[in-house]
């Protein structure tokens, strides 16, 4: 499946795609998300009512986000396996630690968007946390989330010291680096938003829930500002 993927993917000109064919790892990565991906399905209410069937449908905009981040680090993943491969001893290493991390990264996901389901859209689907508790979840939330883009950045930090080994060009060298600073912004906005939890947690646990939850908007605006620079440098290696 993976390699019929990537020959439809889009493919940038000045990047050589060293991965394109799926090594066992790659496969045993993708096999660990299709758990992943179970897990939250075995978590659904199955429906031996009508009641409990509203309580499926009402449960569907949590699944749904749920999945939609699972692939979004799916697709972190290929993006990255597809252009250096994952032939090295050390990035063995981080894919272990990554894939175990997938599946630590399921139960607070799920969690926390079923809470925000009965939240936003007044459902009652059965969430037993406590008010005070919330602050926590968000915490734990933003651990999972900030290690395994902190991993991800490791995987970039990786291949950048193995240029010569990959023959990088300039292009290649230069969307090396370009990566690593995107996912440092995206490691270093969970981190923020579980400093921020901690310190204002001491004297409003509502608050810290509120804030630790807005600063992932910080998202948008940095990721915008990091995309239109990599747009604007990448024109200088158009003729390259």
């Amino acid at each position: 499946m993976r390699n019929e993927l990537l020959k439809n993917r889009k493919h940038d000109p000045r990047i050589k795609y060293r991965g394109e064919t799926a090594s066992r790892l790659d496969n045993l990565t993708d096999a660990v998300f299709g758990i992943a991906i179970t897990l939250l399905i075995f978590n659904l209410t199955n429906p031996n009512s009508f009641q409990d069937l509203l309580t499926f449908t009402k449960t569907l905009p949590a699944f749904l986000i749920s999945i939609s981040f699972i692939v979004l680090i799916w697709n972190e993943h290929l993006g990255f396996s597809e252009v250096y491969t994952l032939n090295d001893t050390r990035l063995t290493i981080l894919n272990t630690v990554f894939i175990a991390l997938v599946i630590f990264y399921v139960y607070p996901l799920r969690f926390l968007t079923l809470f925000l389901t009965n939240f936003f859209f007044n459902t009652e689907i059965a969430v037993n946390i406590q008010g005070d508790q919330v602050p926590y979840l968000m915490i734990y939330y933003g651990f999972v989330a900030f290690a395994l883009y902190f991993v991800l950045y490791l995987f970039y930090h990786r291949a950048l010291r193995l240029k010569a080994e990959l023959n990088f060009n300039a292009f290649e060298e230069f969307y090396t680096k370009s990566q690593k600073n995107r996912l440092l912004i995206m490691f270093v906005v969970p981190l923020i938003s579980i400093i921020l939890t901690l310190i204002i947690n001491e004297f409003s646990f509502i608050w810290a829930s509120v804030v630790g939850g807005v600063t992932y908007c910080l998202y948008t605006p940095l990721i915008i500002l990091w995309h239109n620079k990599f747009k604007n440098k990448s024109k200088e290696f158009e003729n390259v």
